[in-house]
This record gives C-alpha cells, sequence and structure tokens, in this order.
C-alpha cells in the first residue's frame, strides 16, 4: 500500500505564538509531547509533528467554541465558577497563576486556554448557609436539660 504524501505544515499564529512562549518559559504542558520543536520539513518526524499539531488544533477549537457555553450556563444557573488544571504536573506557566481562581464575568478573570490547555471551569460550591436554631433547641441557660425537671 502506498505512503500517504506528507502534508505541508498549516498556519496557525497561536500554535507559534504559544510555542515562543513554552520555550522562552523552559516549560511546556504535558500535550506538548513532541511539538517542542519543528522537525526538519518532509521526514518522518515532520509528518508525526502535524499530526500532532492538527490533533491539538482541532481539540483547542473545540474548548474554545465551549468555553462561553459553560460559562454562560453557570451564570444562568446563578452558579460560581472557578478555574482548575485536570493534571497537577507537569506546571504550566501559563496556566498555574489562574488555578482555583473565580471566574468573573470578564474574559480576563480566566486563563488564555491554550492549545493543549487541561484547565476546565467547575462549579464553586458554597457552604450552606447558617440557621440561627429554634428556640427549643437551644440549651437551657441553667444548665438544665429539656427532659430534667
Amino acid at each position: 500500500m502506498p505512503r500517504a504524501a506528507a502534508v505541508e505544515d498549516f498556519a496557525w499564529p497561536d500554535f507559534d505564538r504559544w510555542q515562543a512562549f513554552f520555550t522562552a518559559a523552559e516549560m511546556f504542558p504535558a500535550r506538548w509531547d513532541g511539538l517542542h520543536a519543528a522537525p526538519p520539513p518532509r521526514t518522518p518526524e515532520a509528518e508525526v509533528y502535524l499530526q500532532r499539531k492538527l490533533a491539538l488544533f482541532g481539540e483547542w477549537l473545540d474548548m474554545v467554541a465551549h468555553r462561553s457555553v459553560v460559562r454562560a450556563h453557570y451564570a444562568r444557573q446563578g452558579i460560581r465558577a472557578k478555574i482548575v488544571r485536570q493534571d497537577a504536573d507537569p506546571a504550566c506557566p501559563a496556566c498555574d497563576p489562574f488555578h482555583a481562581r473565580e471566574v468573573g464575568p470578564d474574559l480576563d478573570t480566566v486563563p488564555p486556554f491554550h492549545p493543549g490547555c487541561r484547565c476546565v471551569l467547575v462549579a464553586m460550591h458554597t457552604a450552606p448557609a447558617r440557621r440561627r436554631p429554634r428556640i427549643y433547641e437551644r440549651p437551657h441557660s441553667r444548665g438544665v436539660n429539656a427532659g430534667d425537671s
């Protein structure tokens, strides 16, 4: 069976910007395995690189499309949300400052959701408000139990 010809690399400015960012930080997120540097063109490594980049692109488009839907869902329900990284390791220089932070109404309060990002929006559970005990639930001030007479 003849091998399919390698497809030329495609332009993706956000990928290039993030690749430069992670290179400068000397730290890449887990989903970037094999994408730290572009291999020479028309090599088997270049084909694998392109396939990984294309898979990352598809995941990223899906994530970008759904993040506003998820935020809107929580807002409609009156539920506060926060950012949580799914993977604790390795560290991510782009996402770590946002981990466990509450999401506000502005996109500035959410992480950049870079390609390969493992951050998710989750509901913040708040403690139920303390209710005041009813008069019959309060202990007697004289130290006498309700059943004692």
